[in-house]
C-alpha cells in the first residue's frame, strides 16, 4: 500500500502525511471496509470547522484499504454532495453513498421524500434522528448543537417532533409508507433516533416485508446487552460506532461496547465511525482505532472483516469485495 503525502492542487499542505506516523501495515485490518455512517465537512453548520474537506477524508481512507462510505447529513439529503464526489474519486476505486435522513427540514415521515431522494441516488433512508420525539424527550447531543446554531431551533423541533407509533402502539401510516417505499425502492432502511419500542415496532414490520434494517445506537436505550437479540432474531443489523467512545461527555467504553457485541456476535454487527467533531481524528483513523482495539479484546481478523467489510455490503444490496470468498 503507497501514499504520496504530497497535497493535491487545492488541497492544503500536509494532506496524508498523518500515515507516516502509523504502525507498518496500519491499515491490515480495514481492507475492503464500508462504512455506513459517515458525517462530512461541513455537517450541521459551515461555521463548525471540525474536519478537513471530504475529498482529503477520501483520500486519507483510500490509503487505509477502506472502500467507500454512506455521508449522511442530520439536515439535509447527501445525494448529489455523493454524486459529485464519487466522480472526483472514482479513479482511487472508492465508492460514495447518498443517504436522507427523515428529520423535519425534508418533510420527515414521508414516502414522498424518499421517492425523490431514491430519484436522486440515494441508497440508504435514515428514520428521524434529533427529529424524533424519543432524542428530543431526552435532550439528544445534536439537539443541544443545532440549537446553538438556530435561535428558532428548539421550538420549531418541539412543534414538529416525530413519533413513529400512534396511541396503540403500532407503527402510523406514514411510517409503514416509508418502510413500504424502502423496500419497493431497494434502499437500505436505518432507525436513526428511534426509541427502543419504535425500533422494535419496524424491525418486526422491516422482517415480514424483508427490508434490509439496520438498528443504530443501539446502547442508548438498552440496559441488558441480551436485549439486543431481539432485533437480530428479526433478521436486522446493529450498529455499533466508535464516536460515543471518542465523545469527552461519552458514558460508554470500548468494553462496554465489545461485551455487547459478545452476546450478538459477529454476523449481525456493523461497525461504523459516526465521528465528526473536532476532538475527533480523521475518519478512516477513528475506525482504525476502533478496530484495533476490538483485536486487542480478542475479536479475530475474520470476525473484523465479517463487521467491516461483509455485513455493511449485505446491508446495502452491494456486491461482495473481491478478497471475500
Amino acid at each position: 500500500m503507497t501514499w504520496n503525502s504530497e497535497a493535491p492542487a487545492g488541497e492544503p499542505a500536509g494532506i496524508g502525511t498523518l500515515t507516516g506516523a502509523l504502525p507498518a501495515d496500519f491499515g491490515h485490518l480495514l481492507r475492503g471496509a464500508f462504512d455506513v455512517h459517515v458525517h462530512g465537512q461541513p455537517d450541521l453548520s459551515a461555521m463548525l470547522h471540525n474536519r478537513g474537506s471530504d475529498l482529503g477524508q477520501i483520500r486519507l481512507a483510500r490509503a487505509y484499504g477502506i472502500d467507500g462510505w454512506v455521508l449522511k447529513s442530520h439536515l439535509w439529503a447527501t445525494t448529489d454532495r455523493a454524486g459529485v464526489l464519487q466522480e472526483q474519486v472514482r479513479q482511487l476505486g472508492f465508492t460514495v453513498l447518498g443517504s436522507i435522513t427523515l428529520n423535519p427540514p425534508v418533510g420527515g415521515l414521508s414516502a414522498t421524500a424518499v421517492e425523490l431522494a431514491a430519484a436522486h441516488g440515494a441508497r440508504v433512508v435514515f428514520l428521524p434522528t434529533w427529529g424524533s420525539a424519543a432524542d428530543i424527550e431526552r435532550d439528544g447531543y445534536i439537539s443541544r448543537l443545532l440549537a446553538s446554531i438556530s435561535p428558532s431551533f428548539s421550538g420549531y423541533s418541539r412543534a414538529n417532533a416525530i413519533r413513529m407509533l400512534d396511541r396503540t402502539g403500532h407503527l402510523t401510516a406514514s411510517a409503514v409508507e416509508v418502510i413500504d417505499a424502502c423496500r419497493e425502492l431497494g434502499l437500505s432502511l436505518a432507525t436513526g433516533h428511534a426509541s427502543l419500542e419504535e425500533s422494535l415496532a419496524v424491525a418486526a414490520h422491516c422482517a415480514h416485508a424483508g427490508q434490509p434494517l439496520l438498528i443504530t445506537h443501539p446502547l442508548h436505550y438498552i440496559s441488558e446487552p441480551g436485549e439486543l437479540t431481539a432485533f437480530t432474531d428479526l433478521g436486522a443489523f446493529v450498529e455499533f460506532c466508535n464516536a460515543p467512545l471518542i465523545h469527552p461527555d461519552g458514558h460508554l467504553t470500548i468494553r462496554d461496547t465489545h461485551q455487547t457485541m459478545l452476546a450478538i456476535g459477529p454476523e449481525r454487527v456493523i461497525l461504523t465511525t459516526d465521528a465528526f467533531s473536532r476532538w475527533a481524528p480523521p475518519e478512516a483513523e477513528c475506525l482504525r482505532i476502533f478496530v484495533e482495539q476490538l483485536a486487542y479484546l480478542g475479536w479475530s481478523e475474520t470476525d473484523l472483516r465479517q463487521m467491516t467489510a461483509i455485513n455493511p455490503r449485505t446491508f446495502l444490496g452491494l456486491a461482495a469485495h473481491r478478497s471475500e470468498p
